[in-house]
């Protein structure tokens, strides 16, 4: 009695064994080629926080630079947190056209109890 073939008995290969490697190199590819176009596009707006002061119990002192492309108006929200990393304050300041590309801004946020920093949460065009 002779032992069948593995191909007798499972059926034989319907695909070549490269293919999953071209298919698995062109969506690598397309992917990383996706990220680089997303990373080198021109952002209008873009903020950091560059500093906060708390100046009393009830106020937050938070300082911005904001660069922007074109100059457009731009709104900027930012909150403040307690120690306990609950929100205490809000605000979105309008920052209106200033000729430069970088701007400093200060936003002054009221807070419910003493804040212990400040974030930024967006920084966008307005309409």
């Amino acid at each position: 009695m002779t032992t069948p073939l593995p191909a007798d008995r499972y059926g034989a290969r319907t695909r070549p064994r490269w293919l999953w490697w071209v298919v698995a190199a062109v969506g690598v590819s397309l992917g990383v080629a996706w990220a680089a176009w997303i990373a080198f596009q021109p952002r209008p707006v873009s903020a950091v926080v560059w500093g906060y002061d708390v100046v009393s119990n009830t106020r937050t002192d938070v300082i911005l630079d904001v660069r922007r492309s074109d100059d457009d108006p731009v709104e900027c929200t930012v909150y403040v947190q307690a120690e306990d990393h609950s929100v205490v304050g809000e605000r979105t300041e309008p920052i209106a056209p200033s000729g430069t590309e970088k701007t400093r801004v200060t936003v002054s946020v009221e807070t419910e109890r003493r804040g212990v920093n400040g974030i930024l949460r967006t920084c966008e065009t307005s309409d």
